[in-house]
């Protein structure tokens, strides 16, 4: 039963849905009722399995299938060639292949391409270190020091009755023990503070930095805990 011989490409960074129509040696639709199709995608060299879903039913009475591949399950596969294969079980349990051509090859090329979309940047939780009466974190790798064009910095803030003032510190330095200076943030102060607050919350700056701290220091009657700061940029 021939589905398709033409290579697909799918995205990096998007959800990308495959159609095909399943049909018989005379290329008439095949009735999918009562059936399942498993589609596989696979590493050319080595036939590791690296996805492995059902096909959607769309119009089964006509043959017609979908299936998704989402963002999440190509994020960390290398761009180039993948082979994609599909079985279709039978109302009595049995498995068929499904055919790319009449010479009855079983698969077919998916190729995954990058750098059309952006990528996803996860966020970098930070640890922190007392200095002094206040706590400062790792420094972390900004957007000088990734070749990143963006200048834009991000971070997230959760709190618990919460009392003093948090401070972002970036570096031009290669070094990441180097000098660092205060920058504000799009509120347009050095300082984003906290009153007593339990609280998560989102903060931006902008500045073009080799390496970034963020500090945090409590009021002198402060009872609360900063619980986590997430940096992304």
């Amino acid at each position: 039963m021939p589905f398709n011989t033409t290579r697909k490409t799918i995205y990096k960074g998007v959800d990308s849905t495959l159609g095909f129509d399943v049909k018989n040696q005379d290329r008439k639709p095949v009735n999918l009722l009562g059936r399942d199709i498993m589609v596989n995608i696979m590493q050319v060299r080595t036939g590791e399995l690296v996805i492995q879903r059902r096909a959607r039913l769309i119009e089964p009475e006509s043959g017609y299938c979908e299936f998704t591949v989402f963002s999440s399950d190509i994020v960390d596969l290398d761009p180039g060639i993948y082979q994609l294969s599909a079985v279709v079980y039978d109302t009595d349990g049995m498995a068929k292949s499904l055919y790319t051509d009449n010479n009855r090859r079983a698969t077919m090329e998916i190729e995954v391409s990058d750098g059309a979309y952006p990528k996803f940047v996860p966020s970098v939780p930070l640890a922190f270190s007392q200095l002094g009466n206040s706590w400062v974190s790792q420094p972390v790798a900004s957007n000088l020091q990734k070749n990143d064009s963006s200048s834009f910095h991000t971070i997230q803030i959760k709190v618990t009755n919460f009392k003093g003032t948090v401070e972002a510190l970036v570096s031009l330095e290669y070094d990441s023990m180097g000098n660092y200076f205060p920058v504000k943030f799009v509120h347009d102060k050095f300082q984003i503070e906290f009153d007593g607050i339990t609280d998560i919350q989102g903060w931006n700056f902008i500045a073009d930095a080799r390496w970034v701290k963020i500090l945090y220091t409590p009021a002198p009657d402060n009872t609360g805990t900063v619980d986590k700061i997430l940096y992304r940029s």
